[in-house]
């Protein structure tokens, strides 16, 4: 069976959780929007320390999972772990519809990027080759951010769409992290 190196873990955040966070964060996208940037509805909020902390143990135990499931993720020369996560609304209607992948010149240490859906949707991210993973609150997936995972969002028609999205970077020679022992 081919791999895919799309592993998704559902039910990471419970939905209470997830509107929790939505509940905490959504005033400051409404007070201070120079703090993100707007681009067609997107609301790209960066001041989310917090839940870095907060639920860094279940994102660990998320990163875990798919180093065990995929451990050729080892292979790597580097040390890598998570750098930052974004807090991302797009308003009904708005989604990032160009083909794109998270490994680019101007971000070359990216090595998997990580969508937390925290809203149900009849739409999700949808990667070039067909697979499609549906936004799903609670659901964690990491994926490879080369081209080989080139991927765009889906748009839903009725409602807004609230995620948070990160990476796992390489972090250099000689810096350690939990998941990445040599």
């Amino acid at each position: 069976m081919k791999n895919n190196f799309i592993m998704s873990t559902d039910d990471v955040f419970s939905t209470k959780e997830c509107k929790s966070i939505i509940k905490n964060y959504k005033p400051f996208l409404e007070k201070d929007k120079t703090k993100g940037a707007v681009d067609r509805g997107l609301y790209n909020f960066y001041d989310i320390d917090a839940i870095n902390f907060i639920y860094y143990d279940r994102m660990l135990q998320c990163l875990k999972k798919y180093v065990k499931k995929y451990p050729e993720i080892n292979l790597t020369s580097s040390y890598w772990g998570f750098t930052y996560l974004r807090f991302k609304v797009w308003k009904k209607g708005d989604f990032y519809n160009v083909w794109h992948s998270e490994h680019c010149i101007e971000k070359p240490n990216r090595l998997l990027a990580i969508q937390i859906y925290l809203t149900d949707h009849d739409c999700g991210t949808e990667f070039y080759n067909g697979e499609l993973v549906s936004s799903k609150a609670g659901r964690v997936t990491f994926f490879p951010a080369y081209f080989t995972h080139t991927h765009r969002g889906q748009p839903d028609l009725k409602k807004d769409r609230w995620l948070i999205t990160g990476y796992v970077e390489f972090l250099g020679h000689g810096d350690k992290e939990e998941t990445n022992e040599k």
